[in-house]
């Protein structure tokens, strides 16, 4: 899939479903939401004893729920490439969860003009676990890649702008195995202490622009939108 096909159709489409990141601000964390994303991310990797620098584009759909105030549950379901040196081909089923812990205040202010304005602030806490692997694929007998991650970020919301800044540590390991080898591939990441920024932009009441960048340890961009509900 063309990323900028996929980008242009999450623009046509948008009013059906959104895209975001996982990691957001408890600032701008709505009730219910539906997002649609494109994310591409770099990380080193230890192949068997080797050090490699692998690039991944990651598609995923994310369904988010606040059941309470303080908790946020989502899960998402998507596909994502792993190309390293043993094989360079193949998409795989890439779906995980998440929950986040957050406290949220705020504070309204009303114009003389009569218009009202909401400042939110936000501390989250999030614990999430993802799975890669294989789909059908005749590159590889077997794949299987899980990644845990916990954050924390702290955001601010003014008018129709939110930003969010945190930091994140992940582990990445698991074992693959292509057909043209009859052994298995250790794969695991290197590094543990990422960061983040993001941004979010509210087009309207329920649509938002939504753009996130990590530092460091895991070197990735996402860029969609999101339907809140």
């Amino acid at each position: 899939m063309n990323k900028y096909f996929f980008l242009a159709a999450c623009v046509l489409f948008a009013p059906l479903v959104s895209p975001a990141q996982d990691v957001g601000t408890a600032a701008d964390v709505s009730s219910f939401s539906l997002q649609l994303s494109y994310e591409h991310l770099s990380r080193d990797f230890s192949l068997a004893g080797a050090r490699q620098e692998i690039g991944r584009d990651i598609y995923k759909a994310t369904v988010g729920f606040r059941p309470t105030d303080y908790v946020y549950l989502y899960g998402f379901f998507g596909s994502s490439d792993f190309p390293n040196s043993y094989i360079q081909d193949g998409r795989h089923l890439y779906y995980g969860a998440g929950l986040k812990y957050m406290m949220v205040g705020e504070v309204d202010i009303t114009e003389q003009d009569g218009r009202d304005i909401n400042v939110r602030g936000g501390i989250g806490l999030d614990f999430q676990v993802a799975r890669l692997q294989s789909s059908k694929n005749e590159e590889y007998e077997k794949f299987g890649l899980t990644k845990y991650q916990g954050s924390l970020d702290f955001g601010l919301r003014i008018f129709q702008f939110a930003g969010y800044f945190g930091f994140k540590f992940s582990k990445i390991s698991g074992t693959f195995q292509p057909l043209v080898l009859d052994r298995e591939i250790e794969a695991k990441g290197k590094g543990l202490f990422s960061m983040m920024l993001g941004f979010n932009w509210h087009l309207s009441r329920h649509l938002a622009l939504v753009s996130e960048f990590s530092f460091f340890t895991e070197s990735s961009w996402a860029l969609g939108l999101r339907l809140d509900l």
